[in-house]
């Protein structure tokens, strides 16, 4: 059973979201669309200041075989769980997705 990914602060997912939004295409070096988004992020984390947690999620997904459109929604979706409880509350994704193993 793999790891589940770190913690993210409801503020991470908003700049995870940011990141992600399709009208950054070019923006990265990469082949996948997801560079655009680490990309983006490293531009913004010059000093250091973006999460590592942010970028790990971009690599695990990635690695895993996700998109842009289906992390996009998967952040979409933990920022709205988090509009209806509390919004301190870390997002951790599930160590497996059904089916997947």
């Amino acid at each position: 059973m793999a790891d589940p990914l770190p913690e993210l602060t409801t503020a991470d997912l908003e700049l995870l979201q940011t990141a992600l939004d399709p009208r950054l295409d070019g923006f990265g070096d990469g082949g996948s669309c997801l560079d655009d988004a680490r990309a983006f992020l490293d531009r913004l984390g010059g000093d250091g200041s973006i999460s590592q947690a942010l970028q790990h999620w971009l690599a695990s997904w990635q690695a895993a075989g996700g998109n842009r459109d289906t992390l996009r929604l998967m952040v979409s979706t933990l920022l709205a769980e988090r509009g209806a409880g509390s919004a301190e509350q870390p997002a951790v994704l599930p160590a497996s997705e059904p089916g997947r193993g």
